[in-house]
């Protein structure tokens, strides 16, 4: 069975490398939006701007259909456009193929992770632009990223996957989600995998380091990061419209 492919933000993350800029805003404000080629790879194009409205009814319906429990009215100003939308929904499709939503708990809280990093307005607060690289058609590309997250989201969307089976039953989800680790896949691989490119391993169009936090970082420059600081989904227990996994998918619901 395949593994996901490389493009945006996916079931999968994103980035590449050189020259040293350092973005950090309070309030709406991104530090990437749209998708820039380089050599083959839709990496995501540095952006530093305010937000700006997915005007595509259709695009907009996509990306409402795989973010829109997580992200919210899609209707607003997002800091991603019609393009990241649709290759985001593709790459979740393989995801999903795999086994990703046997557990709504993993799903919801997978996919939390993902479109906060693509798309969230206030995508500026807890992503920080490390490198860029500029493509033939003098475009200007992520290559390097911080992505700042609470251990405790962390944790918690890996607990809520770690005993997901695949479409195969006797087969785990890691071992489609989590590279060369496989069903040996901890908090720390996964998100490891999920933030390699090609050449390390994983599957993203960017190189993603996830620093996990509690406190906000500050940069030399007077910049001021605040992790994302969400509730992971439990797979044992219901909430709202996501009911709790089965036995087969999370342990803890045996008993």
């Amino acid at each position: 069975m395949k593994q996901l492919r490389c493009s945006a933000p996916s079931a999968l993350l994103f980035l590449v490398a050189a020259a040293s800029t350092v973005f950090a805003v309070d309030g709406q404000k991104c530090v990437m939006r749209g998708i820039c080629d380089m050599d083959g790879t839709r990496a995501p194009c540095v952006y530093d701007g305010e937000p700006k409205v997915i005007e595509s009814p259709s695009a907009r319906a996509t990306l409402e259909g795989v973010c829109g429990d997580v992200l919210g009215n899609l209707s607003e100003p997002l800091c991603c456009d019609a393009n990241q939308a649709e290759d985001f929904a593709e790459n979740l499709e393989s995801a999903k193929a795999i086994g990703l939503d046997n557990c709504a708990a993993c799903s919801v809280n997978f996919r939390t992770l993902m479109c906060q990093m693509l798309c969230s307005p206030r995508q500026a607060e807890f992503m920080q632009l490390l490198t860029s690289e500029v493509n033939e058609d003098k475009e200007r590309h992520v290559a390097t990223m911080n992505y700042y997250v609470t251990p405790k989201f962390v944790k918690g969307m890996y607990d809520s996957c770690k005993d997901s089976r695949s479409k195969i039953p006797s087969i785990s989800l890691f071992n489609f989600m989590c590279g060369r680790w496989g069903s040996e896949c901890t908090s720390e691989r996964w998100l490891g995998f999920l933030g390699a490119t090609p050449a390390d391993g994983g599957l993203s169009p960017m190189s993603v380091k996830h620093v996990l936090s509690d406190k906000d970082h500050s940069t030399p420059d007077g910049g001021v990061y605040k992790p994302l600081s969400l509730e992971p989904y439990v797979c044992n227990q219901d909430r709202g419209s996501v009911k709790a996994c089965s036995c087969d998918n999370c342990k803890a619901a045996c008993s």
